[in-house]
């Protein structure tokens, strides 16, 4: 079986629904989104994301040399909205047969596109910035999301 992260990748290129929006930095921090929400949901990462906390928020920069290695994924330069440099992502011809992603991968994905896909950038950032990972670490520092998830349900369970 092909690398499951990968095909996680491929499963959101293939069925955002608005493919002129899948930046490296809206991705990577989708792929942050089905992380926290595996790792509450089960108590464990659906990739195996070593997740930190940046200047830029939740990053790993694994997924966009992931995605530049796979032949069927196209990575192209775009100028963003203030003028800047960005990473757009896309499929080749690609059929969704090909992609292989569980059950439960399917439904935390699926979520989390179902979640974002009406939100403008600034308010996808907003939630991303407003998850409990983020707003309970400090900058520059190492995301355990498991162990966040059992620290924000024994906050929950406090109250």
């Amino acid at each position: 079986m092909k690398n499951p992260t990968i095909n996680i990748i491929k499963y959101i290129l293939l069925n955002y629904p608005h493919k002129d929006e899948l930046s490296a930095s809206r991705l990577t921090k989708m792929l942050y989104l089905v992380d926290w929400k595996s790792s509450l949901d089960s108590n464990r990462q659906i990739t195996n994301a070593n997740w930190f906390f940046n200047h830029y928020g939740p990053y790993v920069e694994d997924f966009i040399e992931m995605a530049r290695l796979d032949r069927d994924i196209v990575i192209e330069e775009a100028t963003t909205f203030y003028g800047g440099y960005k990473q757009m992502l896309r499929l080749e011809q690609y059929s969704s047969n090909d992609i292989y992603i569980g059950v439960f991968e399917r439904g935390v994905v699926d979520f989390v596109i179902s979640a974002t896909k009406d939100k403008h950038y600034d308010e996808f950032i907003q939630l991303v910035y407003s998850t409990y990972p983020v707003v309970s670490s400090q900058r520059y520092s190492h995301l355990d999301l498991v162990a966040k998830a059992r620290e924000y349900k024994a906050h929950l369970s406090r109250q």
